[in-house]
């Protein structure tokens, strides 16, 4: 008897798009039935705001051990998920779409690749539109006159957001701009991370947060203020010869 994993989406917000995860089940059960199968295991993903659909790779995994054939009961929009139709792609397992029963393993790729394609044509779509629209003096978004109509006393919240973010980037980058030139030329000498975080500490230097420095937070330091060639396995050439920075 042949076996098979069952892959279901169920949303919390119902809309005419969505297919209730009861119908799903049933679809299944039927499709299982017609092919004198059984369901080994089903997996069902809450589809929401950020959508991680964490159970989907589990369910290829499964059906990759058994040999089963995954059953997707509603493929919807992950046809145009790349990292998804990939990970089908890549498993080399069987699989059927109710929703499509056209896409397969020959296709599958041809249409999230198109799908792709029109999602990003639809957002440039609305952005040359908004370009139009400030163009002809529409009043977009806050700009817009009754924008804040009735929540007046949120107004000037996310600007001031914004600016408290800026200034707490801008003290931390005075608060570190006098260690930086010490610590690039102990990396010209070729010292270690750990090094470097031993003399830091031994110093009484501590970060922001008010901590010891760690690896970590040495590591950050020099990616953000030194640059990505003061990190890892680079050599510099200092005074002619080549000193090897770790």
């Amino acid at each position: 008897m042949k076996r098979y994993i069952v892959y279901y989406r169920s949303w919390s917000k119902k809309t005419p798009s969505h297919v209730e995860l009861a119908e799903q089940q049933e679809e299944a059960e039927r499709f299982v039935s017609y092919n004198k199968g059984r369901i080994t295991a089903t997996y069902t993903d809450k589809e929401g705001k950020h959508d991680h659909r964490t159970e989907f790779p589990k369910a290829v995994d499964h059906a990759l051990r058994l040999e089963a054939t995954l059953v997707i009961c509603h493929l919807g929009r992950l046809a145009r998920n790349v990292p998804v139709t990939r990970r089908l792609l890549d498993s080399q397992i069987d699989f059927v779409c109710l929703d499509n029963p056209d896409i397969n393993r020959l296709s599958i790729h041809i249409i999230a690749n198109m799908a792709e394609t029109e999602t990003r044509k639809v957002s440039d779509r609305a952005k040359a539109g908004l370009a139009a629209a400030r163009a002809r003096g529409v009043k977009l978004a806050s700009a817009r006159p009754d924008h804040w109509k009735g929540r007046e006393h949120l107004r000037g919240t996310f600007k001031a957001i914004a600016a408290a973010a800026r200034k707490k980037k801008e003290r931390t980058k005075n608060m570190y701009r006098f260690l930086m030139p010490e610590i690039k030329q102990r990396r010209e000498r070729g010292e270690t991370l750990p090094e470097i975080v031993e003399w830091l500490n031994q110093q009484g230097h501590v970060t922001t947060a008010g901590k010891p420095f760690t690896q970590t937070a040495v590591w950050r330091l020099i990616d953000r203020y030194l640059g990505k060639e003061w990190l890892g396995n680079i050599k510099k050439k200092t005074q002619g010869s080549q000193v090897a920075i770790t």
